[in-house]
């Protein structure tokens, strides 16, 4: 008997040994964007849905995507935007890593095996909310004083090319393959710009964003808000949702902004 226990006892041992060890939990906390494309055909004008949001205007800017012709960036989950103000406020750049149709918890645990820890301050790591789908993402922003090159009524695409090459992030570039990246922006072409209108209001009781976008004889509106708890973006989302429903303001169609000048 006690030669079995000891034998159990070795066994267990080496098994305990050569386990992998547990894997730790992640230290990215994302913050959480709830979003709602609100139907611009339910009012009869655009002020009437501007005021339906207790909105007052903020900024104009012209929006534009980088992208190959066949989307190479998109497909692989990369999203390259370019603002310009209308008015003095600086041009930016952002960077955005998304994970479309991944588990938020599986797409952390690959930002995790790429060295992206919560301290990083210079990037933004998100919840996206949206047609009741949870999307993790990771943003960098990039901020320059205008130029000639880039202006609200038009820009040197080349340069905004090299920009964003010169700019992007180490992480970013190296995420696949660094020369692919670097190739694959060389082959880049822009879509837009979009118009798009921004407003600050509030909605149930929650401050809210409100943007209109226009693009190619096309209009959509969305209002977003971000909050830094899950509970506080459940409940928003459900209060919005309940709202816009009944009062018959929701768009059928949720699409991302992205969408709708990159897919148009």
């Amino acid at each position: 008997m006690k030669k079995w226990s000891i034998a159990l006892a070795c066994t267990v041992g080496l098994l305990i040994q050569g386990a992998p060890p547990a894997q730790a939990a992640s230290d990215i906390t994302p913050s959480y964007e709830v979003k709602f494309n609100v139907d611009v055909d339910a009012f009869p004008n655009q002020t009437a849905l501007i005021n339906a949001f207790d909105a007052t205007h903020d900024e104009d800017v012209k929006v534009y995507y980088f992208d190959t012709p066949d989307q190479q960036f998109k497909k692989k989950g990369y999203i390259h935007r370019l603002r310009v103000y209308d008015s003095d406020k600086k041009t930016n750049i952002t960077y955005k890593k998304v994970f479309p149709g991944i588990p938020v918890e599986d797409a952390i645990a690959e930002a995790d095996e790429k060295g992206f820890t919560n301290d990083m301050s210079n990037y933004k790591f998100e919840n996206d909310r949206k047609d009741g789908v949870d999307s993790f993402s990771i943003s960098r922003k990039e901020t320059f004083k205008k130029n000639n090159h880039l202006s609200f009524d038009s820009i040197d695409v080349g340069y905004a090319i090299q920009l964003f090459k010169d700019e992007a992030p180490k992480k970013v570039r190296e995420w696949d393959d660094e020369t692919w990246y670097l190739n694959t922006f060389t082959a880049s072409i822009p879509y837009g710009p979009a118009l798009a209108n921004t407003y600050v209001g509030e909605y149930k009781g929650v401050e809210a964003d409100l943007e209109i976008w226009s693009y190619k004889g096309e209009t959509i509106a969305e209002i977003s808000t971000k909050v830094d708890q899950k509970q506080q973006a459940d409940d928003i989302e459900q209060s919005w949702l309940q709202g816009l429903t009944e009062a018959d303001w929701l768009n059928e169609e949720q699409i991302s902004k992205t969408s709708f000048v990159m897919d148009r």
